[in-house]
């Protein structure tokens, strides 16, 4: 609601206390506008996110802990587990960890060879430029 002229109080002067009151109220819109349009855009994105970008992110956050777990788990187990099992537990384990170290990799590599890929209307412009 904005008026089209400003604010006259009795005597023709411009109220001032009124057109600050509407200037803020405006300004307060205005900015609550913004964090509406960028929440929903944020929300908007992690939609769209694939499960594997998701669990890339996740293995990239926490890959190392869980191999930590891994590691102090065997060391651990050794106390508990007869000599003739610690074998197949260390191959077990480092099975595991062999697999969640080869996944990290591919998530590092294809995270490099995505960035430094041209998008298509790079190509494009290029295309069109020669």
């Amino acid at each position: 609601m904005m008026a089209e002229k400003p604010m006259m109080n009795d005597k023709g002067y411009i109220d001032v206390n009124s057109a600050l009151k509407l200037k803020e109220a405006e300004g307060r819109v205005e900015v609550e506008k913004m964090n509406a349009e960028s929440d929903s855009k944020f929300r908007e994105l992690l939609i769209r996110e694939s499960a594997k970008e998701t669990a890339s992110k996740h293995l990239a956050k926490f890959a190392g802990l869980y191999l930590l777990i891994l590691v102090l788990a065997f060391i651990g187990s050794i106390k508990f587990i007869p000599e003739t099992s610690i074998a197949v537990v260390a191959g077990l384990i480092t099975l595991v960890v062999t697999n969640l170290s080869t996944i990290l990799k591919g998530i590092i590599e294809n995270g490099q060879s995505d960035s430094e890929e041209p998008t298509k209307s790079t190509q494009d412009t290029r295309s069109i430029l020669k």
